[in-house]
């Protein structure tokens, strides 16, 4: 599994439900090179209870954007409230999965 460090949790209101963006360089450390994914998006406060199945939001998309700044994962209002509105979400991909890690 791969993973982004702590990241900057924003809510962007002009990102549709059920999509993240994160930096191209956050997207490296996820092995993530093109613009755009479809995975499947969890949100849960370990990754034991992820992998347990807890916490999934749903099918949706994670972007990589130049606007979007290193250390910052924009998402939508519907992730945001997944997410309990925390300032802060390490990403952690494991094949077309991705968990969204938050205190």
């Amino acid at each position: 599994m791969e993973h982004t460090g702590a990241l900057e949790v924003r809510v962007d209101h002009k990102i549709e439900d059920l999509r993240i963006a994160i930096h191209p360089n956050d997207g490296l450390d996820l092995d993530l090179f093109t613009r755009e994914h479809s995975v499947l998006i969890s949100a849960g406060t370990s990754i034991e209870q992820l992998k347990a199945g807890k916490g999934a939001l749903g099918e949706g998309e994670i972007h990589l954007l130049n606007e979007c700044p290193v250390g910052t994962l924009q998402v939508s209002e519907t992730v945001a409230s997944g997410l309990c509105f925390s300032s802060t979400a390490m990403v952690i991909r494991d094949g077309k999965k991705i968990f969204l890690v938050y205190k």
